[in-house]
């Protein structure tokens, strides 16, 4: 796995509100932004989650987005979601008392004592019709001081002398260092450190997908980071695209 070479230097865009980090992140992608660019907002007005889900977006949070430009197929850009979110979770990690328990629920959010703290939505482009994408763009929400009803912030959690600046930094970071290992080493280093943390594993889950609804045990994800499951008869299956929940 490779990068494409940069056009330019990264750049770091720091915004008092926008509509979606992502959406900016996109443009200055299609006008040749340099890999590692960061479009980090103190607002959103419009930021969303995974199916079009709205995020919640109040000042004191961190919302970012990450260009990164690896040349690899749309299936295997995928990966960088589970990447993600093993970067988050050492982020948290750090920022959290020892006794927070930080799990990451499949496919791509980060719960910390079961509640969601952190969310993550990949977004690609491929032009040339050569099979690979042009860019990437890795958008991360992580609730530092505030969350809706339901979710869960650091503050709660237990973070002392939270700061945006520095979180975002300590992410970016945490988030290159994992890439560089991913270009080099493959996907199975970061397959083994998510599910080193993954919520539920190997107990049964509840998983909906469009017009189905069933239990089943989560056996954990394959080599391109679906869901690997064992149904109530036996039957093993694997699952690209959907939603778990506890039960």
């Amino acid at each position: 796995m490779h990068s494409q070479a940069a056009t330019a230097a990264p750049a770091m865009t720091v915004l008092a509100q926008t509509g979606s980090t992502n959406d900016d992140a996109k443009a200055l992608a299609r006008l040749g932004a340099a890999e590692g660019s960061i479009v980090q907002a103190l607002c959103q007005t419009a930021g969303r989650g995974r199916q079009g889900n709205q995020w919640m977006s109040e000042p004191g949070n961190l919302y970012m987005s990450m260009i990164l430009r690896p040349q690899v197929s749309a299936a295997q850009s995928g990966q960088l979601s589970f990447l993600a979110a093993v970067a988050l979770a050492q982020t948290v990690q750090a920022l959290l008392p020892p006794t927070a328990d930080i799990a990451l629920k499949w496919p791509n959010d980060l719960l910390i004592d079961g509640r969601k703290a952190a969310g993550i939505l990949l977004e690609t482009e491929s032009a040339s019709g050569k099979g690979f994408i042009d860019w990437l763009v890795l958008g991360m929400g992580l609730n530092l001081r505030h969350a809706p009803t339901g979710a869960i912030s650091l503050l709660e959690a237990g973070a002392e002398n939270i700061d945006v600046a520095a979180a975002r930094d300590f992410l970016a970071g945490n988030v290159l260092t994992l890439y560089r290992c991913w270009q080099q080493e493959g996907f199975s280093a970061i397959r083994s450190a998510w599910l080193e943390r993954a919520a539920h594993l190997g107990r049964t889950i509840r998983v909906r997908l469009p017009g189905e609804d069933f239990h089943a045990v989560f056996d954990g994800i394959d080599a391109q980071g679906a869901l690997e499951i064992t149904m109530e008869g036996g039957a093993k299956r694997v699952i690209a695209s959907g939603e778990v929940f506890a039960i």
